[in-house]
């Protein structure tokens, strides 16, 4: 009988365990979701829906919370606004620039692009760009990766398959902790203190929180002191002569 109560016990114990990964790893899915969502491309009037919206209470529960304005502001317009402040802080020259081989060496489409491009190939992902100056080690489509990540794990424990599970977690922690970890939540910082627009602030300075909150989760307390000091670094600027330059016609 005490064995019988004891496995019981056991099961139910699992069981709960089971059911609280499944909603942390839905909740994460749906959080970087919406992070690759706000970076990666224009706010619309379906984002500015729900965050106006659906997502008012939830987000004010992380500290995002705007003013009337913003909540009363014509949607036609506020779109607009924020498609200049869009251009402005992640794609026309002198912009914070969201891919991060820029970030670590200076130029576009370097190592770290291929690096996430490997990563997607072997989660089973094909990476497409829409227009021609997109590349895959965009910040945006990282927190959109690490969500699908977290959405295939929750997948697979509500099927109860737990070795399937826990690669997709092996899988996604690693390629935060390789991709993202040294750059991203200093970029993030980087980028809302450029933003004039509160949403993009806003925004930006939860994306930073939620990195952080993460790898506290996943390193230890010296890597983590290591990885605040990293993420204080300054983008990579290449060194060019100007004599050549000129020569060049560049």
């Amino acid at each position: 009988m005490q064995t019988t109560t004891t496995m019981a016990s056991e099961a139910t114990g699992d069981t709960v365990f089971i059911q609280n990964r499944l909603e942390e790893v839905q909740a994460l899915a749906g959080l970087f979701g919406f992070f690759s969502r706000c970076i990666e491309a224009e706010a619309d009037a379906a984002l500015l829906g729900l965050v106006r919206g659906e997502l008012r209470s939830t987000l004010a529960e992380f500290g995002v919370k705007f003013d009337e304005e913003f909540y009363h502001a014509p949607t036609e317009k506020l779109v607009e606004l924020l498609a200049e402040e869009f251009t402005g802080l992640f794609v026309a020259p002198g912009c914070v620039s969201p891919y991060a081989s820029v970030a670590e060496t200076g130029c576009l489409f370097k190592e770290p692009a291929d690096k996430a491009m490997e990563a997607y190939r072997q989660a089973g992902w094909d990476y497409q760009n829409r227009l021609s100056g997109e590349f895959p080690d965009h910040i945006g489509t990282m927190l959109g990766f690490y969500a699908n990540l977290a959405g295939a794990e929750a997948a697979a424990l509500s099927t109860g398959d737990i070795p399937l599970a826990d690669e997709h977690k092996q899988r996604r922690e690693t390629f935060f902790l390789d991709l993202l970890a040294e750059w991203a939540p200093g970029w993030c910082r980087r980028a809302a203190d450029a933003a004039l627009q509160p949403f993009y602030r806003q925004i930006l300075t939860m994306v930073e929180q939620a990195l952080w909150l993460e790898l506290e989760q996943l390193v230890d307390r010296r890597r983590l002191r290591e990885l605040v000091e990293l993420n204080r670094r300054e983008p990579k600027r290449l060194d060019y002569d100007a004599d050549f330059r000129k020569a060049s016609g560049l």
